[in-house]
């Protein structure tokens, strides 16, 4: 869009849309879809994120998922002799920053050119002819990682967000207990809680009875 205010209206246009048909509209991009969001309080207080993270080399299941990957990858590879590509994940880690689809293109890649030489099997050496370069791999983990900052809840976020709603300021108070409430009247059947100062009709006022029997010998 040529400026960030028609932006804002076709987001806007996206709400309303999403309020009169009742039906849930997703959004599908990178990370440069996050400046989107915050538009406006109307679209961020009806937004969800939903993160489909790469998988992070500092966490143990996240590199048994990758291997794994790599595994069912090369189990499936139409070649004669089945490579064993897992044991260098570390290698197809960095050349794919732990993204499944930058890994999946580049298999496809080097998968295409040992079909048509009629190779037995994959080696390393032929995926690093198909490997993006290091630059480009340097470009696209910085630009992963600038995307997970974005969406990671930072300490400083939330001192800002209490002093811009005064909570800084404010002064504490602890009553040591929870707040308590009046507790509330269970109204019976066929006598529903009335509006204090009214009675329903034909309802007598509380008071007592005679009982026993005046004026009898």
């Amino acid at each position: 869009m040529a400026s960030g205010r028609r932006l804002a209206d076709q987001l806007d246009c996206l709400k309303s849309l999403a309020s009169l048909t009742g039906c849930v509209h997703v959004l599908i991009g990178t990370y440069e879809l996050l400046p989107c969001r915050n538009l406006s309080a109307q679209l961020s207080r009806r937004s969800i994120d939903l993160h489909f993270q790469r998988y992070q080399v500092n966490n143990p299941d996240d590199v048994i998922a990758f291997q794994r990957v790599i595994f069912s990858f090369q189990r499936h590879l139409p070649l004669p002799q089945e490579p064993e590509l897992w044991r260098d994940w570390e290698y197809y880690y960095a050349q794919s920053i732990g993204c499944v689809g930058i890994l999946k293109d580049w298999f496809t890649r080097a998968l295409a050119e040992a079909l048509a030489q009629g190779a037995p099997t994959l080696t390393r050496a032929d995926l690093a002819r198909h490997a993006w370069s290091l630059e480009q791999c340097e470009k696209m983990a910085q630009d992963a990682l600038d995307g997970e900052a974005v969406l990671a809840d930072q300490p400083e976020a939330m001192e800002r967000l209490r002093t811009l709603l005064g909570l800084e300021a404010a002064p504490r108070v602890d009553t040591g207990s929870p707040p308590s409430s009046p507790p509330l009247r269970r109204a019976t059947p066929g006598h529903e809680r009335q509006p204090q100062g009214r009675r329903r009709v034909g309802v007598r006022r509380p008071g007592r009875d005679a009982i026993g029997m005046h004026g009898t010998d």
